[in-house]
């Protein structure tokens, strides 16, 4: 009833017109006194606790195969950074087709639509590409510090499996979502990011354990021979790409590939983090579980931030100052208390899933210690990362909506995953 208080959605019509209505009153009250943001709690808790609940699959998936990541060393270091070049790359994408259908340049069908056939093949080769990086830069960050790695040929096999695999998956989704829901009448900028979102999420964990059990079973030579022969058609496609495609083809890959990039640098500090972190705090326990929700809770609570003070900046509701403005104050307060629900129930979500994955389960004060601290300062930082990221934009002259989500979502996997880490030490000293 609560949630249905929250949407406004009466649950049958000889109820709709009384029972709703005290909880609104309730809730108006209760964010008018508190200076809450009342579209928030209507729109997106339930938005939130969807995308929460759906971030334990790729959590369940991490415990159920943990063994991997003991045989395979390194592999947990490239899962953030894998996960959120997904999201980062497709998200990009549905932005793009989104803009280019709103404006009428292209058409929403894919028969003799070079338009999209740009977008397609500038998108491909950039995630391929990047995934050949991805274990270079993790191996070279994570050697300075001690880490062990599996050979490179390995990593490399790998991450390229996943990227083709996942790549395929993604982009059916995200021109299905994109082209399907602007043919239907819909915005697809409200629709193709949550799901796009998500769908990274769940499908790229399994998906790179799946292409670590194939290099775990096939002759280390034809592992060698694969990744590196796939590594040149990579480099031999970017290059007549550069030199022979169409103009359009070029500059997404020229515009989109340094912020891409970056963000792969930021994220694979997630990945050294959670490497280091394995033995001591994650492993055998359904704290690992929650590592993919603590990650994508504070991107997407960031991004709703950076969304709107987006959108109020842009429509000068509201001005971005030095100090938090009051749109981002109350919507930082009220994403903390939603965010706060939400662990609660992410961390119950994880003892159940411990249980079914055989993994240790810590005592509940222990669990609902370290779900308030870890909502705490992943809604605290994400706030204050997305706020000064859009301030930044905007005094700069650039395009927030550019650059708040790429940005954000990288940095939260180091956010996330390192407030789960502190809270787990910092709980242990206290218990």
């Amino acid at each position: 009833m609560i949630a249905l208080a929250v949407l406004n959605i009466p649950r049958t019509s000889r109820s709709s017109s009384s029972a709703p209505r005290p909880y609104r009153r309730v809730m108006v009250a209760l964010a008018g006194s508190l200076h809450l943001e009342p579209s928030i709690l209507r729109q997106s808790f339930i938005v939130l606790l969807i995308a929460a609940l759906l971030e334990l699959l790729p959590g369940y998936f991490l415990g159920s195969l943990e063994r991997y990541l003991i045989l395979v060393p390194g592999l947990l270091v490239l899962l953030p950074p894998t996960v959120g070049l997904r999201g980062n790359t497709f998200g990009s994408l549905a932005s793009r087709l989104g803009s280019k259908l709103h404006l009428g340049t292209m058409r929403p069908y894919l028969k003799d639509n070079s338009e999209l056939a740009d977008q397609i093949i500038a998108t491909m080769l950039q995630l391929m590409f990047l995934s050949s990086l991805l274990p270079l830069v993790a191996m070279v960050i994570g050697r300075i510090i001690g880490l062990e790695f599996a050979p490179f040929s390995t990593l490399l096999f790998i991450s390229l499996a996943a990227g083709l695999i996942s790549g395929l998956l993604m982009f059916a989704i995200s021109l299905g979502i994109t082209l399907i829901s602007f043919r239907k009448g819909w915005d697809p900028d409200n629709v193709s990011s949550p799901i796009i979102a998500s769908s990274g999420d769940i499908l790229t964990i399994p998906i790179m354990l799946i292409s670590a059990w194939i290099a775990l079973n096939i002759p280390e030579t034809a592992v060698r021979f694969t990744s590196l022969g796939v590594l040149g058609l990579i480099i031999i496609g970017s290059v007549l790409t550069m030199v022979r495609f169409r103009k359009e083809t070029r500059s997404i890959l020229i515009g989109t590939f340094p912020v891409a990039l970056t963000a792969i640098v930021i994220s694979t500090f997630s990945g050294i983090l959670l490497g280091a972190s394995f033995d001591p705090y994650l492993k055998g326990t359904m704290f690992l579980l929650l590592v993919p929700a603590f990650n994508g809770q504070g991107g997407a609570v960031g991004s709703i931030l950076g969304s709107r003070l987006s959108s109020a900046g842009y429509l000068g509701q509201d001005r971005l100052t030095i100090l938090p403005n009051e749109t981002g104050r109350s919507s930082a307060l009220t994403l903390w208390l939603i965010t706060l629900v939400l662990f609660l129930l992410l961390g119950a979500g994880g003892a159940v899933l411990g249980m079914l994955t055989g993994v240790s389960i810590p005592p509940v004060l222990f669990i609902l210690l370290t779900m308030i601290g870890g909502a705490t300062l992943v809604s605290l930082i994400s706030s204050t990362i997305a706020y000064y990221i859009a301030y930044a934009s905007f005094r700069l002259g650039l395009d927030p909506d550019n650059m708040v989500i790429p940005i954000l979502t990288s940095l939260m996997d180091v956010v996330g995953s390192g407030s789960l880490i502190l809270c787990i030490l910092a709980v242990g000293l206290i218990l």
